[in-house]
């Protein structure tokens, strides 16, 4: 590996693979709790090397973990200097270190590629720790943060196509909150709503079957009443004129 330095910033991708890039060059991270501590003091901001060790090694005893934690401190400063300081019993990383997940702590919007691909769940490259429930609740926290602000911006790019009736645009922005999404019912019923307005009927009663489907098969229940009718609805309206009015009023009036 090649050890960064002369740098005058250091970014560090936590979307997908983890990398530290600096103007000298990239490294990848391999090392589990080596990412783990990055990135907690992403998220968190300056924590007590009490904390991160007892968070990254529980069960281990306080020299044991101490020592677990200045290894990986010195592991990753020897590749890319500077990269993790230390004040009194708190440690944190350099103002000079910027990353790709500012959004999840602060009131930044998600970029839309990043909400587009978020249903890979490639948060530091999807990472989890089962054995580990006081860290595997962090790393929860903050993939269901990413869930949820990607939805938010993708609901607003489907309303916002809906309502000037890019109607394609619309369905795959609603498609891609139910990947990441499997059981919203909101974005299934606007779904088939978009594809009956685009003259889809059959493309809405196949949205409902496949929604119908995974509720059944991973959930073991069935849509709600909400869905159910608009499913019957689309199945006896045919060609109606007056439906074809009523969804597109739906859609124009429906809160994402």
């Amino acid at each position: 590996m090649t050890t960064l330095a002369k740098r005058s910033r250091i970014d560090i991708q936590f979307l997908g693979q983890v990398h530290v890039h600096a103007e000298s060059g990239s490294i990848m991270i391999n090392d589990k709790k080596a990412i783990l501590l990055m990135f907690v003091l992403a998220v968190r901001g300056a924590t007590s090397r009490q904390q991160m060790a007892s968070l990254l090694w529980p069960g281990t005893d306080g020299e044991h973990s101490q020592g677990s934690l200045r290894l990986r401190i010195h592991k990753i400063n020897r590749l890319c200097p500077g990269l993790i300081r230390s004040h009194l019993n708190s440690i944190f990383l350099s103002p000079e270190v910027g990353h790709d997940i500012g959004f999840l702590t602060a009131e930044e919007e998600i970029p839309l590629p990043v909400a587009l691909e978020a249903h890979r769940n490639n948060l530091i490259g999807s990472l989890d720790f089962p054995e580990n429930p006081q860290l595997n609740a962090v790393l929860n926290h903050y993939k269901n943060q990413l869930i949820s602000k990607s939805t938010s911006l993708l609901y607003r790019h489907a309303r916002a196509a809906a309502t000037s009736r890019s109607l394609d645009q619309a369905v795959y922005f609603l498609n891609r909150i139910l990947l990441l999404s499997p059981h919203n019912e909101t974005a299934c019923r606007n779904l088939m709503r978009v594809h009956v307005l685009n003259g889809c009927r059959a493309s809405a009663i196949e949205a409902y079957e496949a929604f119908r489907h995974n509720m059944r098969e991973n959930l073991g229940i069935e849509p709600d009443t909400k869905t159910k009718r608009l499913h019957l609805d689309i199945l006896s309206a045919q060609e109606d004129p007056e439906y074809q009015t009523r969804i597109s009023e739906a859609l124009d009036s429906m809160i994402l």
